[in-house]
């Protein structure tokens, strides 16, 4: 059960529209996996995410992910020689209502108490100095405000882990709408690769786009995030990636629809977490 959270306006849904697509087509060829529903509601629920972007050419709406939301619930198996890994697949987007303040209620807990693993999306436009910042939008409240509640959530849900009673799930933190940020980074960035072909986890690929992250928070005075990561969390990682690969117009999709920029990051690092991947150069 893998849990996707984040602050209003941060690509949550588009996300989950994205990946999944991914994960059934060109990724899940090179990594030789094959993703598939088990059940008629995820059929249903996946094509309310594909159609509008892949279909239609629009956005996703906002309230896509609203109410009591439903995991989308695959069956993701990769066979290497004779050998054949699978595991049940869950990936619960949830709505902008569980993280924007009060009391958590009991389906929340509950869905947090069950997860796996967390992926919590951060939006450039919250951090000072990443990107300049549109008119109304709250400012680093937003994505700063969202990560504190995701770990108390966590915390009172019963995520702890005997390390010191930090959060024992693995955490993949993403700063999304990365080709908002790209324009300004070094020429040089790891942030400007494109995953190197083939089915294992690149881990010296992992490590160099952790690395800039981490120096880019502190350039944008946007270190306190890391921070409080670090001293809740027992395993996190920092992500990047762009879903659409080109900044939107109004409500349509860039034209040719989506051309994702690392999108798949998160994902394989869980991937391998889970055990489904082994490390580049490791398989027989």
């Amino acid at each position: 059960m893998v849990v996707l959270a984040g602050p209003a306006g941060s690509g949550r849904s588009t996300f989950t529209a994205v990946a999944l697509h991914e994960l059934r087509h060109g990724l899940g060829e090179d990594l030789g996996t094959a993703l598939l529903p088990c059940d008629d509601r995820t059929v249903t629920d996946v094509r309310r995410y594909e159609q509008p972007l892949y279909g239609d050419a629009h956005l996703l709406p906002a309230a896509l992910a609203s109410g009591s939301p439903r995991p989308l619930v695959h069956r993701l198996s990769r066979r290497t020689g004779r050998r054949e890994r699978a595991l049940t697949f869950l990936l619960l987007d949830t709505p902008e209502s569980w993280f924007a303040g009060g009391e958590p209620a009991e389906g929340e807990l509950r869905s947090l108490a069950g997860a796996d693993a967390i992926v919590l999306l951060l939006d450039p436009r919250d951090l000072t100095g990443a990107v300049p910042r549109p008119a109304g939008r709250p400012g680093a409240a937003g994505s700063a405000l969202v990560v504190d509640r995701v770990l108390d959530r966590l915390r009172t849900a019963g995520a702890g882990s005997p390390d010191r009673g930090r959060i024992g799930i693995p955490v993949a933190v993403a700063l999304a709408k990365l080709d908002l940020v790209a324009p300004q980074l070094p020429p040089n960035s790891p942030l400007h690769r494109r995953r190197s072909p083939g089915p294992g986890f690149d881990a010296a690929d992992r490590s160099a786009v952790d690395t800039e992250l981490r120096a880019l928070l502190a350039l944008w005075r946007s270190d306190g995030i890391d921070q409080r990561l670090r001293e809740a969390c027992a395993d996190y990682q920092l992500f990047a990636f762009s879903a659409l690969g080109r900044a939107p117009r109004g409500d349509a999709a860039p034209p040719g629809g989506p051309r994702p920029h690392r999108v798949e990051d998160p994902l394989m690092w869980l991937l391998y977490r889970f055990g489904l991947l082994d490390r580049a150069g490791s398989e027989r």
